[in-house]
């Protein structure tokens, strides 16, 4: 049986520390790999803090074939350093399988097995780890209900997974040239519509400190994962619009109906219905108007594509650690 070789890509910001233990946790977990090599890419997504040496002791790790860092020219966000890591891969570097995780520890080293497993059954699918049992507080399980709904709401889809997965090499080119994966990995590999499907694996806990995402970012990425549907959310506003404006003339009609044409006697407040039914319908048609210039700039403007574009976004690529 051919070795096959695994890259593990995880976006990092400052959390250094979280990422040396992710490094030993997959150094171990490529121990019980069978015919499988090892490398660890972490995305450096504009840190203002270095890098501690990770390789402070030769033969540190005993699996792990060599692990590097994409330095970015600054911040992007870990779902646009997740595309821009996948595009560097796609172009130099040769892999059977990308495993995509967050380097914070809630993605478990131990689950790539059952991944990459999923994985070899049907090479044709990414596999996404579906935590099956989330530890959050109270408050954040409302927030990732609502979250969900207005999720499936706005689009049409249901959303279960985020970023833990396995690319296989067969799929790796076409994900690389999707520009949904540029505002949210799991969201584009959904809207591209490419084979994909999950299994459940359990939450774990932080390596240590917090959480650096704030409720503001927290908000700001679910809008980037509602935003990758951006011309079926137009269309569903559209129709909402329209809806309302024909809403608004029935209404209209049936009290000049009503006033006219029946001896029924019209309230005081009817005139304040219909201004307020004529406003409505007002707001309405500009929304209508709004999102038919938004959906067509949006057709004609160029797109970002990961695969072509991600050299703008690159600093350097540090080598810290061959075995």
């Amino acid at each position: 049986m051919s070795l096959k070789r695994i890259i593990v890509l995880t976006p990092v910001y400052n959390d250094w520390d979280s990422f040396i233990q992710l490094v030993n946790d997959v150094d171990q977990c490529a121990g019980r790999l069978e015919n499988v090599s090892t490398d660890v890419i972490a995305i450096d997504d504009g840190s203002t803090q270095s890098l501690c040496d990770v390789n402070n002791e030769t033969g540190k790790y005993k699996h792990i074939r060599e692990i590097s860092v994409l330095h970015l020219v600054r911040n992007m966000g870990h779902q646009k350093a997740i595309a821009l890591g996948i595009a560097y891969i796609n172009s130099n570097v040769l892999c059977d399988f990308v495993i995509v995780m967050d380097a914070d520890g809630e993605d478990q080293a131990k689950d790539i097995a059952k991944l990459l497993e999923e994985s070899n059954k049907s090479q044709r699918q990414i596999i996404f780890a579906r935590r099956s049992r989330r530890s959050e507080g109270f408050v954040f399980r409302i927030f990732y209900f609502l979250y969900k709904a207005f999720f499936n709401l706005l689009t049409g889809s249901e959303i279960a997974f985020g970023n833990f997965s396995v690319i296989p090499a067969s799929l790796l080119n076409r994900v690389a040239h999707f520009p949904e994966i540029w505002n949210h990995f799991a969201a584009g590999i959904m809207r591209a519509n490419i084979p994909c499907s999950s299994i459940p694996t359990q939450r774990g806990k932080r390596y240590g400190g917090k959480s650096s995402m704030s409720f503001i970012a927290l908000v700001i990425h679910g809008l980037s994962a509602i935003s990758v549907y951006i011309e079926i959310l137009t269309v569903r506003l559209m129709l909402f619009a329209i809806i309302i404006i024909l809403i608004g003339i029935v209404s209209f009609f049936v009290l000049l109906y009503v006033k006219y044409l029946t001896p029924l006697a019209i309230p005081g407040w009817a005139t304040n219905v219909a201004i307020g039914i004529v406003v409505i319908m007002f707001q309405a048609i500009l929304l209508l108007a709004l999102l038919a210039f938004l959906s067509l700039n949006y057709r004609s403007s160029k797109l970002f594509i990961p695969a072509k574009d991600f050299q703008d976004y690159l600093l350097n690529l540090e080598k810290i650690y061959a075995n």
